[in-house]
């Protein structure tokens, strides 16, 4: 049994006016929305719904929880072809898993409203195709189950602006927001994980991306071919695949990265052949690798970056450019010199760059050897007497002390392991 509530307004009186019609037999999802009045709404019960639907006006949909519509794993489930269309509170589920098919598609249409929304089994989550300006806002998005390269995207944007993605989940996608020659869009307070890259730019142009989390993806943000990226306040952590990386930036311009969290990643930060690239106030740390440059990166400004903890701090293999912007540096946790004057600036420069990361990147098999006696001492001695290759990539102004924002409560990560294992050794006894 499936019902449904169609609130239909009456304009002559007030416009939040409506009717209620209740039916309680089966229900024609596509006559229903046939035959709703423009700007109407629909108000879904609880029940399985038969998609694909299609909606041409300017509507509302809601549903309350348990309300399902189904796309009988062929085509779009909801094509929206209308301005000013609301989806709100809707299951969707068993898109077809055409490239560009989607539990939504918004087909070259603008101010679309998808909020509060749960996407299950359908190749791409939502797919805006043209038109712009959209709010998707609060909802759940997973792709079909297998390999990340069968699946598709939570929201895949093509060639579209002026959109507003903001405090959604997606797990299990290939990608989780996807942007093709897309523009000024606003990426804020989404949780991806479980995925290929959390979010991906190709051809886009001055988009914003802010206090997101992006946690066990291979990479939590790729820009590729792209310009005009505002990355603030997010935290990359644990994207641990042997090529995963925090932000990877390739052939990309006028990037600011500016205070995020760099954690536990394989790759900390990647720059790649990129220009107009600001780095500053980021905590790069616990990450195998934290910096790691290719090609000719130019205009590259560091500063008030702090990295700690890294396996290996830098693998520096494109042209060399100063790891400072200028003014001012970072914080190296393997640094050690004196700051005579007391302006917090160490005397001596840093040296990115090593004979034993340069040996690395020819032949990665001497990391078998990494922190071995023979090494540890390879790399004292090129400290102490200054032998480090000569390579450009240092940091003139090399912070010595670090920030209080970046302490790390090293009792606190004490105590993680210690309570760890009396909790097991407890839940041991008990089964015993």
């Amino acid at each position: 049994m499936k019902k449904v509530v169609a609130l239909t307004s009456w304009l002559f009186l007030f416009p939040f006016s409506f009717s209620v019609v209740k039916a309680d037999t089966q229900v024609d999802l596509q006559k229903l929305i046939d035959d709703a009045p423009a700007r109407s709404e629909i108000h879904l019960e609880r029940g399985l719904y038969e998609g694909p639907v299609v909606i041409d006006k300017p509507l509302t949909i809601t549903g309350e929880k348990g309300a399902v519509i189904d796309g009988g794993k062929s085509d779009n489930v909801v094509t929206v072809q209308a301005d000013d269309v609301t989806i709100h509170g809707v299951t969707i589920q068993h898109s077809g898993k055409g490239a560009q098919q989607a539990g939504i598609l918004l087909d070259k249409v603008n101010t679309a409203t998808i909020s509060k929304n749960t996407f299950n089994n359908v190749h791409n989550g939502v797919f805006i195709r043209g038109g712009g300006s959209h709010t998707i806002a609060n909802n759940h998005f997973s792709s079909y189950p297998g390999h990340f390269s069968t699946r598709g995207n939570g929201i895949h944007l093509l060639a579209t602006k002026d959109n507003q993605m903001v405090e959604n989940e997606m797990t299990n996608v290939q990608d989780g927001i996807y942007l093709d020659e897309s523009s000024n869009n606003q990426i804020v307070n989404n949780t991806i994980s479980e995925s290929r890259y959390a979010t991906h730019f190709m051809f886009s142009s001055n988009n914003f991306v802010d206090n997101n989390h992006f946690f066990n993806n291979i990479n939590g943000i790729m820009a590729m071919n792209s310009k005009g990226i505002d990355i603030q306040e997010n935290l990359f952590e644990k994207q641990l695949n042997y090529r995963g990386f925090g932000v990877l930036i390739y052939e990309t311009e006028d990037v600011q990265l500016h205070n995020n969290k760099l954690l536990y990643n394989h790759n900390g930060l990647s720059l790649q052949s990129s220009s107009r690239v600001s780095v500053k106030n980021n905590l790069i740390a616990g990450n195998y690798i934290g910096l790691i440059t290719e090609g000719k990166n130019s205009d590259i400004k560091l500063s008030e970056n702090h990295f700690e903890g890294n396996i290996i701090q830098t693998k520096l293999t494109g042209e060399p450019f100063p790891l400072d912007d200028g003014k001012m540096g970072n914080y190296w946790d393997d640094y050690h010199s004196y700051d005579l004057n007391g302006d917090g600036i160490g005397e001596v420069a840093y040296n990115g760059s090593s004979g034993y990361s340069e040996l690395l990147h020819q032949y990665p098999h001497l990391q078998f050897y990494f922190e071995s006696p023979a090494m540890t001492v390879w790399q004292s001695v090129e400290k102490m007497f200054s032998l480090q290759s000569d390579s450009g990539n240092v940091d003139r102004f090399p912070v010595v002390k670090r920030a209080k924002e970046f302490e790390i409560p090293y009792l606190l990560l004490l105590m993680i392991p210690v309570g760890m294992t009396m909790y097991i050794w407890r839940k041991k006894r008990r089964e015993s």
